[in-house]
């Protein structure tokens, strides 16, 4: 049933989907196809040296819709640096996938990538234990999930065993990001009032070397 995992019925609509675990799978316009050595298969993201965000543009076909639903799954290489605190929500506001709608970049969801699972300033996760970062609660208020792939702080290293926001391996300090009765890996959004916009996804970091990297292998976007 379309959107079973968005609220337990249906009348759902998926306006995304991507799962490169599926043969034949291809990354969406925008989005670069990017590998790593040792994993079983491509993933989707911003390609080094490339600064800020790339992004891709899902239809919904000029639907009127009012809830937004859906999951994403990334991984981490190297350092992720959580909020950047000096940039709104129409730029590189965190390292991770921010997903908007309209030209205005109204927010949806926002999936962060942290330093490490125990870090406890800006570049943490602000839903763990201990954070003492920006508040950035006016800009994204609950709606985002925060995750890292690691507890150690490393250059050049692929965290292929632990995907980011999947409600998995939510360790240290992180635990509280990931609480018992959370749907993730699932979001679900209620909009400020109905729209038709297409839905932006972009993968931002704030450098443009090879050490800020979020890779995705799924996608899925539901409205109704």
């Amino acid at each position: 049933m379309e959107g079973i995992n968005c609220d337990g019925g249906g009348g759902w609509t998926r306006v995304a989907y991507l799962n490169m675990t599926e043969p034949n799978a291809t990354c969406p316009t925008g989005l670069s196809t990017l590998s790593y050595e040792n994993f079983t298969h491509n993933l989707c993201g911003k390609p080094s040296f490339t600064p800020y965000c790339v992004s891709t543009v899902f239809s919904t076909h000029n639907i009127i819709y009012s809830k937004v639903c859906g999951q994403v799954r990334g991984y981490q290489y190297g350092r992720l640096f959580g909020f950047h605190n000096h940039v709104g929500i129409d730029s590189h506001y965190i390292d991770g996938v921010s997903l908007t709608h309209g030209a205005l970049y109204k927010h949806i969801w926002s999936y962060i990538g942290a330093f490490t699972e125990d870090n406890h300033n800006t570049y943490g996760c602000p839903c763990s234990t201990g954070y003492n970062g920006q508040n950035r609660s006016s800009l994204l208020g609950s709606h985002y999930y925060c995750e890292s792939g690691t507890s150690i702080d490393q250059q050049d290293v692929f965290y292929s065993d632990d995907p980011l926001w999947d409600g998995q391996q939510c360790n240290s300090d992180e635990a509280s990001c990931c609480p018992v009765n959370s749907t993730m890996p699932w979001f679900y959004r209620l909009l400020d009032s109905h729209t038709t916009d297409d839905i932006k996804l972009r993968v931002c970091a704030a450098g443009n070397g090879k050490t800020d990297q979020t890779s995705l292998d799924i996608i899925e976007l539901y409205i109704i």
